[in-house]
């Protein structure tokens, strides 16, 4: 087992569902329509524009399958960004005791233009907490993410009582 001090958990992005969807319907349509095409007018050489079409609208609906890992070893926070379930690629680390602030998303002030924006939320929505620092990369930073329930619970506990963060689970059981 890897101890108390680990968490995990791995959030689907949700925000950009609409364009998702928007991808395949206009992909798919496109490509019934150079099929159709291809067909009435006899050129079945177009078959293969419409065999691009078909592969251009699945290899943008894979990639628009993202999702963020979130892991907490100690007082280590680790973001990994998940394009199309097989490719990684790690967005930020920091350490939960540099954080200056944290919080709900909807009661966060707000930042200076010159910050970075670190999106690793499933949506900006009333789940998403944002923690500010500063990081040795990016300068001031606000990272925006959606954790669950066990890791807020970890964060009450492990982060600097000068921002005062405090959290109760949730009960999700119906009795």
């Amino acid at each position: 087992m890897l101890g108390s001090d680990y968490r995990e958990l791995i959030v689907p992005k949700l925000d950009n569902q609409g364009k998702k969807y928007g991808m395949l319907i206009g992909g798919a349509a496109l490509t019934i329509a150079a099929v159709a095409f291809s067909l009435v007018s006899g050129k079945f050489l177009l078959l293969f524009i419409a065999a691009a079409f078909a592969f251009g609208t699945w290899y943008f609906w894979i990639n628009n399958n993202i999702e963020y890992e979130y892991i907490i070893s100690g007082d280590e926070l680790q973001i990994t960004k998940i394009l199309a379930q097989s490719k990684r690629k790690p967005l930020l680390t920091v350490s939960i005791k540099q954080f200056t602030a944290f919080g709900k998303l909807q009661e966060a002030e707000p930042i200076s233009a010159s910050a970075t924006k670190a999106l690793a939320c499933s949506a900006q929505d009333d789940t998403a907490f944002y923690a500010d620092f500063d990081h040795a990369d990016y300068g001031q930073t606000r990272l925006i993410w959606t954790p669950n329930d066990d890791i807020l619970l970890y964060l009450a506990k492990h982060l600097p009582r000068t921002l005062g963060f405090r959290w109760e689970a949730t009960s999700t059981t119906d009795a």
